[in-house]
């Protein structure tokens, strides 16, 4: 099993779907990632910035 980073594109859209009080489970199907992934990258930073989590 290989693994792919998170790309920048796709951080702006957690963050925007964050925004609108999405919940986990829907921002995973809709980037066609898994739940803890999506749960890993939103504990970088709290509350949910894209580009402080890029860094």
């Amino acid at each position: 099993m290989s693994y792919t980073h998170i790309v920048p594109q796709e951080r702006v859209l957690i963050e925007s779907y964050c925004l609108e009080k999405k919940s986990l489970s829907y921002i995973a199907a809709q980037l066609k990632r898994s739940k803890s992934t999506i749960h890993y990258e939103l504990k970088r930073c709290k509350p949910y910035n894209a580009l402080q989590a890029q860094l």
